[in-house]
């Protein structure tokens, strides 16, 4: 198939793009001039690219995508997520893709959401829970979803929401949990910590990618649907195997920091509806893809 994707140098995007091309499909990718290529170094020349400050809309039209697939979204820091006025911004853009995808006749829209849609909560939860965001970040996913399914719905487009909970591996941005943990007890001798009792469901991004990617296999699934592993890990378990593997001797103050208003001692997502419609997520490699994660920081941080 021919694919436009948008967020292709980004973390998730840039898996996303590898498991494309090992599929055979014909990519076109929008980028800044100022993009850093260094997560899709070893594809790059096998992808059309267009920058955003060129008429990019007109090239897109002219490759006539079959399928489109829009990660790019602007404020994605914690800091950034409260701010409202970076958030909406977002929507516009996707409001231009659902345009082009309607003038092409492209099948296909596949949007990414999170589970911070879904608010607060404290059981494992599918689909069907109901939506309660919590910052400008969630509200502006939720208000694209909504855009999203009712121009897919009126103009007969397939689409696909996917909400992804915590992931992991490398390439991801530096002030992320992993990345900045290893940093840590690479470079210090201690770290403050909450006592670590919450729980995550740690997906490897090569994984999440791989679901992502599903929804060009199939026809007539259309839907929201939660990505995330089925056996979350207590945070103070994960980062205690992670200390063991870089340096043991680092010393974790567990409890010297006090949870954040609202924080969630519990998040899982039921993905029965992905297993069953789309994708059967494999999560049984976790130690070997925690162990390659672990060495990739380290040699950063050597």
């Amino acid at each position: 198939m021919r694919i436009f994707v948008t967020g292709a140098s980004g973390y998730i995007g840039s898996y996303l793009v590898k498991t494309l091309l090992d599929k055979g499909h014909e990519l076109l990718c929008l980028k800044r001039k100022t993009s850093d290529l260094f997560r899709v170094e070893k594809v790059k020349a096998k992808i059309k690219w267009v920058d955003n400050d060129e008429d990019w809309k007109t090239i897109v039209r002219d490759f006539k995508p079959e399928a489109i697939f829009n990660l790019a979204w602007n404020g994605v820091s914690s800091k950034d997520r409260i701010i409202w006025d970076i958030q909406v911004r977002n929507i516009p853009m996707q409001q231009e893709l659902l345009d082009i995808a309607y003038e092409c006749g492209t099948k296909k829209f596949i949007g990414i959401g999170s589970q911070s849609e879904y608010g607060d909560f404290e059981e494992k939860i599918d689909e069907n829970f109901p939506a309660n965001p919590k910052t400008a970040y969630a509200a502006a996913k939720l208000a694209s979803l909504t855009l999203l399914k009712t121009f897919c719905d009126l103009y007969e487009i397939e689409w696909y929401w996917f909400r992804l909970f915590p992931v992991y591996g490398p390439y991801e941005m530096t002030n992320w949990l992993i990345p900045s943990l290893i940093k840590s007890i690479c470079t210090e001798d201690h770290m403050d910590l909450t006592l670590g009792e919450q729980r995550l469901p740690y997906l490897y991004v090569g994984e999440c990618s791989n679901a992502v990617a599903s929804a060009i296999d199939v026809e007539g699934k259309c839907g929201i649907y939660n990505v995330c592993s089925d056996n979350p890990v207590p945070l103070k378990v994960l980062v205690t195997r992670i200390r063991n593997k870089v340096n043991p001797s680092f010393n974790f103050n567990f409890g010297a920091l006090p949870y954040r208003f609202g924080q969630s001692m519990y998040m899982e997502g039921d993905t029965s509806k992905l297993k069953k419609n789309l994708y059967k997520l494999n999560t049984s490699d976790f130690d070997q893809r925690l162990d390659e994660t672990i060495e990739y920081y380290k040699n950063l941080y050597k």
